[in-house]
């Protein structure tokens, strides 16, 4: 079952990184088009490169230094079992750093983008807003003019993107390294062509609403190996809940359904370039959502039958099975 997984995960990831090879391959002459055409209502990727790099950079360094600063904390909170190895040991406490790490980022970055969004015509109801979905497709797509303040809170978001495929790389694999590396390849490509062709409205959209699962997502991770029974039964409860109000009920039925119908409602096809990518990138990480969010259950299921909170996604226990094949 395992090798079945793993085998369409890596089909996956092959068609996406071919597929926004090509995307990517074509994407700079379709951007020096619209910005010949319209060059105040369109985004210069001349000037942001630079600070998107520079706080992938940022971002990166902060990751790698905070481990070490955090890691002191993180013993204290996850006591050593006698089932564990230090292998192990050393797996859970360095995923407790990053998960907080994680937490207060998408923490800080769903307010900040809350903020942003909370007043303007496409952040609908069901996310504190008072718009509709089709308002990221009219105001003249795809010259829609991006607020300064917006543009920033983008430009942030492909920083540290890219920061996590990098740090995916650069570690040493683990179990799910082939669901988390189609999920950044994905999430990563999205939101960088999504910047660079402008469907800033309905990203801003996808990530306020992902952001928002996150926090609870890192919340849990980050407290599941230690003796807080209580404060691990409660974040799990309200992420189950969250997980799937939003991301099994709102994202197809809204986000998904705005960027495959009401896009072209509103916007003529020629405008809609890369909407192929787009759309299959939704789903695929509609797809993760869906498997993931049964891995969320079987959790509750696990914690029932034995007592025992468990990541069953990150699965880092199984690092020791792996270790003794390669021994």
């Amino acid at each position: 079952m395992a090798g079945t997984k793993d085998l369409v995960l890596r089909i996956l990831v092959l068609i996406a990184l071919i597929w926004s090879g090509f995307v990517f391959r074509d994407i700079i002459k379709e951007v020096r088009s619209r910005q010949l055409r319209k060059p105040e209502a369109y985004p210069s990727l001349d000037s942001d490169v630079m600070p998107a790099l520079g706080i992938f950079l940022g971002m990166l360094v902060a990751q790698m230094l905070f481990r070490p600063l955090f890691a002191v904390v993180a013993r204290v909170m996850i006591p050593k079992k006698p089932r564990w190895s230090i292998t192990v040991w050393g797996a859970k406490v360095t995923r407790c750093c990053d998960s907080v790490f994680k937490c207060v980022y998408y923490l800080a970055m769903t307010i900040w983008c809350f903020s942003l969004l909370r007043d303007e015509p496409w952040l609908p109801r069901f996310l504190g807003g008072s718009g509709e979905t089709k308002f990221c497709w009219t105001d003249g797509y795809p010259f829609q003019a991006i607020s300064p303040d917006l543009r920033r809170f983008y430009l942030t978001a492909v920083g540290y993107h890219l920061s996590e495929v990098a740090m995916l790389l650069l570690e040493v694999r683990h179990p799910d390294f082939w669901e988390m590396l189609l999920h950044h390849t994905v999430s990563c490509s999205l939101v960088c062509f999504s910047y660079a062709l402008n469907y800033v409205r309905i990203g801003s959209l996808v990530l306020l609403l992902h952001g928002g699962t996150d926090i609870l997502i890192y919340l849990s991770k980050s407290i599941v190996d230690t003796p807080n029974t209580r404060f691990i039964v409660a974040s799990y409860f309200a992420l189950v809940a969250a997980y799937a109000v939003f991301r099994i009920c709102v994202f197809p039925l809204s986000i998904m359904r705005s960027a495959w119908v009401e896009s072209v409602q509103q916007v003529a096809p020629a405008d809609l370039y890369g909407w192929g990518y787009l759309n299959f990138a939704l789903f695929t990480l509609f797809l993760l959502h869906m498997y993931w969010f049964g891995l969320i259950l079987k959790i509750g299921t696990v914690y029932r039958k034995t007592g025992q909170a468990r990541d069953l996604q990150s699965n880092l226990s199984s690092l020791d099975m792996a270790n003794k094949k390669t021994s």
